[in-house]
């Protein structure tokens, strides 16, 4: 095998293809990347049986091959490579790189002991835009849990109502959910899938592709996504997710609306201090046309801000965990958000202006 490619190129595509590579392999090999030259393009693989990546790139071929290496070896020193473009070739047991005055050898697996990934069984399909898809995970995934007693927790449910659909992540303590509208109607279905599979295809996605599609197809275990030049199966998480509409207010007697970037800011500046309290936690006093922020640690100190805002309804005094604020304010578009509450005991609703495709969810902190 021998192939010349842009380093550039070479890294993206490691950067989301070792993303499956296994952890803890069982075997030596899971922790390897499979590579593939022919033609004009190479082919990576990557599959811990949970996950599989499939990412291919164009390269000049001279020699067609394969072979499986170190996946986290191979992406550090490609990584580091000192020129543009470098050339890749196999010696008995071992794959050469060359790029300026750098020369590496790492030592290969045997290409046929990779489990190659294979298109599983699925009954269903849809289509959405790349960007779509991109946006409706970026507005959820960050809300999913970490908690793998409770898996359901940690992956986004797809639900697809016509030509409508939602992601929805959640931990039990707050909830994001999103909705965007499909180009044609299809069958309801509803299906939770791992949290990193949907950050790696985010990642993926370019921004400025706008007018590409991914295919995503599914069955009661399986999900596969296909796009560009990237194929990614994973397996679903098993599970009922929770009825998450029953969290959802209904009416609230607090409304704020306050400038996105000024509540970050603040809030941000808050929790450098409230990172040494024990639940991480900052207080709002919310009265007419003003908010204090503050949080206090016995140990450090104290910080507070006023802030102002639109604010009518009731008087409140209510805690949260500031991550639960500062994390829905990094994906929050609108020049303003809007705040929803009932009591300081009840889950606060974040909205943009004009925009019922967006609700997060964040429960207080009970102090």
């Amino acid at each position: 095998m021998k192939f010349t490619c842009y380093k550039n190129e070479l890294v993206e595509a490691l950067q989301f293809t070792i993303r499956a590579v296994a952890v803890k392999p069982q075997t030596p090999v899971l922790a390897g990347i499979y590579l593939k030259a022919e033609g004009s393009m190479l082919e990576l693989q990557a599959n811990n049986f949970f996950t599989g990546i499939i990412t291919r790139i164009p390269v000049n071929t001279e020699e067609s091959g394969e072979v499986v290496v170190s996946g986290k070896r191979f992406q550090e020193f490609v990584r580091n490579l000192p020129e543009s473009t470098a050339t890749f070739y196999t010696l008995d047991n071992t794959l050469i790189m060359e790029s300026g005055g750098a020369n590496v050898e790492l030592l290969t697996m045997t290409a046929n002991d990779f489990p190659k990934i294979k298109t599983p069984d699925t009954v269903f399909s849809f289509k959405i835009r790349t960007t779509v898809l991109k946006d409706l995970i970026r507005r959820t995934v960050f809300a999913v849990g970490k908690d793998e007693t409770r898996p359901i927790f940690t992956g986004c449910c797809f639900e697809i109502k016509g030509d409508k659909i939602s992601l929805v992540a959640t931990n039990a303590h707050r909830l994001a959910l999103a909705t965007e509208q499909l180009s044609e109607s299809y069958d309801e279905c509803s299906f939770v899938v791992p949290a990193e599979t949907l950050r790696g295809i985010m990642m993926r996605i370019d921004p400025e592709d706008i007018d590409n599609f991914v295919t995503v197809k599914y069955s009661s275990r399986f999900l596969t996504f296909s796009f560009d030049n990237v194929f990614v199966n994973s397996r679903l998480i098993e599970g009922v997710f929770p009825p998450y509409d029953k969290v959802i207010p209904s009416s609230s007697t607090t409304h704020i609306r306050i400038r996105t970037a000024e509540l970050k800011r603040v809030v941000e500046f808050i929790a450098l201090m409230s990172k040494e309290t024990e639940y991480n936690t900052v207080k709002l006093i919310i009265d007419s046309n003003n908010i204090e922020i503050s949080s206090n640690s016995p140990e450090v100190g104290g910080a507070k801000w006023n802030v102002e805002a639109e604010v009518s309804g009731e008087r409140l005094v209510i805690s949260f965990n500031v991550d639960y604020i500062a994390d829905v304010l990094r994906v929050i578009d609108s020049e303003y958000v809007h705040i929803e509450m009932n009591d300081r005991y009840s889950p606060a609703a974040f909205t943009e202006p004009g925009n019922d495709k967006y609700i997060y969810i964040a429960t207080p902190v009970r102090t």
